[in-house]
Parts: structure tokens; C-alpha cells; sequence
């Protein structure tokens, strides 16, 4: 039912937290997993301009922060790539520069993914309240069916 799914990460807990559902959708069909992570374009900006935001003035060369953080994530990607691949998975990896929920959406569609698994939070908690969630776009814009993995929820005392 689910033969190729989208998993897009952004490194964070709650989307790291999707890999534990991989062997459920394996043994429910999946084959091939799509590998997103979206390089968002407003951190490009904020690291080719020194950190001066969107008033500084962008280098035309990579910086030393821009070539430490493409091989953070290339690293990252192969990690995650290669645990899928230990459970028989075939992997394709996706690395668009954008807005995260639209490139998702868009891979989604350009891959024909038949299911999108994504966190229910990333990175910044802050930045989400105010912004709407990458995963709330996606589950609004998305022609797929969107399973969200919710983050642990610490139990009141």
C-alpha cells in the first residue's frame, strides 16, 4: 500500500524519532524510502552573510561555516541512509535549498511517494509557535496521506 515513502528530516529528535517506525511500514509494504532534508534558504542567507542576517552583504565563495555545515548534513544523511539500507531498503536522497513544507510537498509529488512520515516538531519550538509548524504545512498542502509522529511528552508531576 505504502510501496515508497517520504521521510524528511531535519535532524531533530521528533524526526529522528520516524525511524522507528520504518520496520512497521516495511512489513507493511515499503520498499523505498525518499531521504528529505531541506536546506532552509533563510539559514543560507543568515550563514553566507557572516551572521549579519539579511542586511549583510552574501559572499560569492563558501565559507569556512557553510562548508562545515554541507558536510555535517551530508554526514548526517549517510547515517541515516545506511540504517535504512540495513533493513533492506532501497534509498533515494533529496537535498533541495528552500522553504522546508513546500520542498517536502513538491518531493512528495516529484518522487510519487505514497506516503509522507514526518515529525510532528523540529529544531526550533519558538520559531513554530509563531510560525506554523513545517509539518502542519505539510499535512495541509500534501496530495499524499501524512502520517505525524508525535515528540515524547514528558508526563506531569
Amino acid at each position: 500500500m505504502f510501496e515508497r515513502i517520504l521521510f524528511p528530516t531535519d535532524f531533530s529528535e521528533p524526526s529522528m524519532k520516524v525511524l522507528g517506525y520504518i520496520p512497521a511500514l516495511r512489513e507493511a509494504g515499503t520498499r523505498e524510502v525518499v531521504l528529505v532534508h531541506v536546506i532552509d534558504q533563510k539559514e543560507v542567507a543568515l550563514i553566507a552573510s557572516g551572521g549579519q542576517g539579511f542586511l549583510g552583504t552574501v559572499p560569492d565563495q563558501e565559507t569556512e561555516a557553510q562548508r562545515e555545515l554541507r558536510e555535517e548534513i551530508h554526514h548526517r544523511i549517510i547515517d541515516i541512509r545506511r540504517a535504512l539500507e540495513r533493513q533492506g531498503l532501497a534509498v533515494i536522497v533529496r537535498m533541495p535549498i528552500g522553504s522546508p513544507g513546500k520542498e517536502i510537498v513538491t518531493a512528495a509529488d516529484a518522487e510519487g511517494a505514497s506516503l509522507i512520515v514526518i515529525g510532528s516538531h523540529g529544531r526550533s519550538n519558538i520559531r513554530d509557535r509563531l510560525l506554523g509548524t513545517v509539518s502542519e504545512y505539510v499535512v495541509k498542502n500534501a496530495h499524499q496521506p501524512v502520517l505525524v509522529i508525535k515528540r515524547d511528552v514528558a508526563a506531569p508531576k
